[in-house]
Order: C-alpha cells, then sequence, then structure tokens
C-alpha cells in the first residue's frame, strides 16, 4: 500500500532548519506521528513528497514556505493590552504565546512589551523558513468512513473519544 488521500500514516520525522538546526521530530519518543493524508493535517509540501511512499520507506526533502508555512508578513503584528495575555505570565520580548482570537487560538511571538500593552508577531513561527524533513513510514492503511468524515484520525474504530463521534 501506498501513501495516498484518505489513508492514515504512521511516521517519524525529524525537522531541521537551513543552519541544520532540529525544529521538531518523533524518534526520541516512542510514539510516531499517525495523521489522516489529504485532509490539510500536515502542510501541503510534506503531503506532496511523500505521497506514493510505502511502508518502511524513507524520504528525506525540503518544503519551501509556500508550501509551508508561507512567506513572513512584515505587517502582519498586532499590539495587544496586557491583561489579555495574563494567562501567558510574565512576558518578555521573544517568547512565543498563544493569541485567542475571532478564528481561535493562534500561535504569536512577542516582539516588545510595554506597561500596558505587548507587541506581537502573528506569523506562524515557521513562516519564511525552509524546512527540511527525514522522515520514515511506519504504517499505512485505508482510513475508515468515519474518519474521513470527519476529516481526522480516530484511536479506533468505535472513535477513541474523539470528541466529534457520536459513539
Amino acid at each position: 500500500m501506498q501513501v495516498s488521500h484518505n489513508h492514515v500514516i504512521t511516521l517519524h520525522y525529524q525537522l531541521k532548519d537551513d543552519n541544520e538546526a532540529i525544529l521538531d521530530k518523533t524518534y526520541d519518543n516512542d510514539e510516531p506521528m499517525v495523521y489522516l493524508q489529504g485532509h490539510r493535517q500536515m502542510i501541503r509540501g510534506f503531503e506532496t513528497a511523500i505521497k506514493g511512499a510505502e511502508v518502511g520507506e524513507k524520504r528525506s526533502f525540503m518544503v519551501m514556505p509556500t508550501d509551508g508555512y508561507g512567506l513572513r508578513n512584515v505587517n502582519n503584528t498586532q499590539r495587544i493590552p496586557t491583561k489579555y495575555l495574563k494567562h501567558e505570565g510574565k512576558l518578555s520580548a521573544g517568547q512565543s504565546i498563544n493569541v485567542n482570537t475571532d478564528n481561535g487560538v493562534k500561535p504569536g511571538t512577542i516582539i516588545k512589551v510595554g506597561k500596558f500593552n505587548a507587541d506581537v508577531d502573528m506569523n506562524h513561527p515557521l513562516a519564511g523558513k525552509n524546512l527540511h524533513f527525514d522522515v520514515e513510514i511506519i504504517d499505512i492503511r485505508a482510513a475508515t468512513e468515519e474518519e474521513i468524515a470527519h476529516g481526522h484520525v480516530h484511536s479506533s474504530p468505535s472513535c477513541g473519544g474523539c470528541g466529534d463521534c457520536s459513539n
């Protein structure tokens, strides 16, 4: 079986930037990543690069920003009253935070902290970066009808408590 749309993919990966700094990986913990191919759970460039891979296959590839988290937008900053960021504790420049927006929780990075406001860069932390992946496909299976309908993997055929199921 090959990686294709509506398949549940189990894999290990390591993600590096252009300077070979490791940004994320699953190899050190015993839990591989599991996702539903073709349902926008992964960036477009990642899904495209592993399409057609088979169990046991290893692939190394780079995803450019346009197929990853997009280009950095220098105008994508917000001035947020610090009273709305109390849940983040003591704020400091460079700190990664979560910002509650009308479209859900979004990641941000503190640029500058003032007495009453904080300037926050709302670009994704990986925006504008080339992403270098090393991937090993562990398992591939066809998704269930419920998984396809819900757009995500269930931990068991009876849903496993995803919260979106009627079971």
